[in-house]
């Protein structure tokens, strides 16, 4: 499968994969991976760092927005495999590494169901979802903190999807990684597109996501990349607002 990248700014190249996306910054010749798609995405996501004119040896760090399976899909390979650490929040840690979970069950989903919720199932089982390959081990951060990894990108803690659930700020290039806590599309109705909030059955503190809006509000920023959807041009403030209002 050929990866649908798209530059979003000079050196950050946004990846959609399987109806999830990673994003690549590339500092010089090294490469930080934000997010790494489902398991299966595997191929994916080595053609993309591939199709940039990097390699996997490049790649020195997986940063994730949070611990879910359509995020941290390859980072254990990579890990293991290639010597590339794996990052997260402190408070997400206990999710990477599958030691609990916070995630739509499979009850929510049978209350739910409807055709649209069953292709999003059936993609999800397809590629992996009901076999995380959980990391084994992770280097943590807090809000706030500027990474030492390629691209520096700054940590905005953004719970309420999940407990660690972080944002990254580049504000030299002046884009907004926002994961799971503000997406362009419907999971369940790809119809829905725009800055939205994910459905709250994905979310494990629904008011808690609502709250986190705000930290994200003020950020400087022309360019979100979401972990679901199609990347966004405008302002955090402005994509806030339709998320809001689509509430």
């Amino acid at each position: 499968m050929e990866p649908n990248i798209e530059e979003a700014a000079s050196g950050l190249f946004f990846v959609e994969a399987s109806d999830t996306n990673f994003v690549l910054v590339a500092d010089g010749q090294n490469v930080t991976m934000v997010d790494s798609g489902y398991p299966k995405d595997r191929d994916l996501v080595d053609a993309a760092v591939a199709k940039i004119g990097r390699s996997l040896s490049d790649v020195r760090a997986v940063v994730l927005t949070h611990g879910h399976v359509d995020h941290k899909g390859s980072a254990e390979r990579l890990r293991r495999d290639h010597q590339i650490p794996a990052h997260c929040h402190a408070d997400e840690a206990p999710i990477a590494l599958g030691e609990i979970k916070q995630q739509i069950s499979t009850f929510e989903l049978r209350r739910a169901w409807r055709p649209k919720i069953f292709r999003f199932a059936f993609h999800a089982i397809r590629n992996g979802g009901l076999q995380p390959e959980h990391l084994t081990e992770v280097a943590t951060f807090a809000d706030g903190d500027k990474l030492d990894v390629p691209g520096h990108p700054i940590v905005v803690h953004t719970p309420g999807h999940t407990q660690g659930h972080a944002s990254l700020h580049l504000p030299e290039h002046g884009v907004l990684i926002t994961g799971d806590a503000l997406i362009t599309i419907d999971l369940w109705d790809h119809e829905r597109r725009g800055p939205q909030m994910i459905r709250r059955q994905f979310n494990h503190d629904h008011q808690q996501a609502i709250r986190s809006l705000d930290r994200l509000a003020g950020l400087a920023a022309n360019v979100l990349l979401p972990g679901h959807g199609e990347l966004w041009r405008g302002t955090p403030a402005e994509a806030v607002d339709k998320a809001r209002q689509a509430l």
